[in-house]
């Protein structure tokens, strides 16, 4: 489990919002680092000297907070809450999939 690179008042209030025991807040910071380490494995070749610590703390707080509640719902079984917040971060961040 890590809340390293969470904002951990806007985390709390996610925790709070969905209600959220312990085990289910540690399963959600652990997939949303999962995620990020994905990310790390396939990023571009310019990028292939940077360490994942210094990759990780590159990351903005609004997505790793994003991450964070997508795995959260999808941990409360939550999926279509979950693929709702994802498009809209997408929409927001103009990615595609």
């Amino acid at each position: 489990m890590s809340f390293k690179h969470l904002p951990l008042l806007a985390a709390g209030e996610i925790i709070a919002t969905l209600n959220l025991n312990g085990e289910q807040s540690a399963r959600a910071a652990d997939l949303a680092a999962k995620v990020v380490h994905r990310a790390w494995t396939r990023r571009p070749a310019d990028r292939r000297g940077q360490g994942y610590p210094e990759f990780a703390a590159a990351v903005p707080a609004c997505s790793w907070l994003t991450m964070f509640e997508v795995a959260a719902l999808l941990d409360l079984g939550r999926t279509c809450e979950a693929s709702r917040l994802m498009e809209a971060s997408r929409i927001v961040h103009g990615q595609s999939r």
